[in-house]
């Protein structure tokens, strides 16, 4: 068998997001925390892009969104580790 990479909820990465535009400090701090949890896992980056892309979802969002995407590939390209983020359907 392989490793079996736990599946990000877009749901739940929507609500980490929101969380991360609050003004409350001690919100704004867990949603730093689960989402260096949930960057490892698979699905992340298509959904942070999703979120950045909605029309309907507020600009605040959206730029955390774009924000928190561009962090996590700078970090991985500079670390030189390896970011698999192709859906394996299309494998």
């Amino acid at each position: 068998m392989g490793v079996i990479t736990p599946v990000v909820s877009p749901a739940e990465l929507y609500e980490v997001i929101v969380a991360a535009c609050s003004q409350n400090y001690s919100q704004v701090q867990a949603s730093s925390q689960r989402l260096k949890q949930m960057l490892d896992m698979f699905g992340t980056y298509d959904s942070l892009q999703d979120i950045a892309t909605r029309p309907n979802t507020p600009l605040p969002i959206r730029q955390q969104a774009i924000i928190q995407f561009k962090n996590a590939v700078v970090h991985h390209w500079r670390s030189r580790k390896c970011v698999l983020n192709i859906e394996r359907r299309y494998l």
